[in-house]
């Protein structure tokens, strides 16, 4: 971690300083196993692909051309990337039935 940090010094400069939080992972897997690839929600022109368990390696060429489409063109045509979305785990705002304190549920409400 501390030579990756080193590498990037100039970069995370540039970008307002050191990251709040740094590890490393042998083998990140997100729940699913599916790897995070699309547009983060939420910011302009922020991309992820990230996730992708052992099989990063292998899976580098696609990903990167997937990524590539989706930046340049808007979106990916050599792969669906709608599995991949790296928003899937974030909790859904639903106007469904029930009440709610905050945005948490708290029951039916009959």
């Amino acid at each position: 971690v501390k030579a990756a940090t080193d590498s990037f010094s100039t970069m995370s400069r540039r970008l307002g300083g050191t990251p709040d939080t740094v590890q490393a992972c042998m083998r990140p897997c997100p729940p699913d196993a599916l790897p995070y690839m699309g547009r983060v929600r939420g910011f302009t022109n922020a991309y992820m692909s990230a996730g992708h368990n052992c099989w990063g390696i292998l899976w580098a060429p696609v990903s990167g051309k997937a990524m590539s489409e989706l930046i340049l063109d808007g979106e990916a045509s050599c792969v669906d990337l709608r599995p991949f979305d790296p928003a899937r785990f974030a909790k859904k705002k639903s106007g469904g039935r029930g009440r709610k304190r905050g945005e948490e549920s708290v029951g039916e409400q009959w």
